[in-house]
């Protein structure tokens, strides 16, 4: 499906850009979020007639996005786990306990910012993680996991 894009999306293209991407992104992410349109001759001349105009917002959304990451940058939390005799966790820390104590120490960051490639937390210690406030802006964070 070819669509336009009204904003910068990492491995995909800039503002204004006619690219062709599988339907279902298309129609149910990059539309709903009003990252793209579909490709039509008349959503062709909107968009490059608002481009100065989309790429002013996109750069307003980055700048905060930047701003915001000053704010997390070096911070880090204590999670208290269940362990057994042998030191082993039961269970695991994922994305919502490690969001969930970033907001308990009043810094707000959403479960779906918190980046865990190699899956979750399943061991104490410390751990540095990637907190992704925007495509193109990434903070390393500290998470303490501690026995109980």
């Amino acid at each position: 499906m070819k669509i336009i894009l009204l904003d910068k999306i990492q491995r995909l293209g800039e503002i204004g850009d006619i690219v062709e991407v599988n339907s279902g992104y298309a129609r149910n992410f990059l539309i709903p979020q009003k990252k793209a349109a579909f490709a039509s001759d008349k959503n062709i001349k909107e968009v490059e007639a608002k481009k100065d105009e989309l790429a002013a917002a996109s750069e307003d959304i980055l700048t905060q996005a930047q701003a915001r990451a000053k704010d997390i940058e070096g911070s880090e939390c204590d999670i208290k786990v269940p362990v057994t005799e042998e030191g082993a966790l039961y269970g695991s820390v994922g994305t919502r306990e490690i969001a969930e104590a970033f907001t308990n120490i009043q810094i707000k960051i959403d479960k779906s910012e918190v980046q865990l490639p190699d899956g979750p937390i399943k061991e104490t210690g410390d751990h540095n993680i990637m907190i992704s406030v925007h495509p193109e802006v990434n903070i390393e964070v500290l998470v303490k996991v501690l026995p109980e």
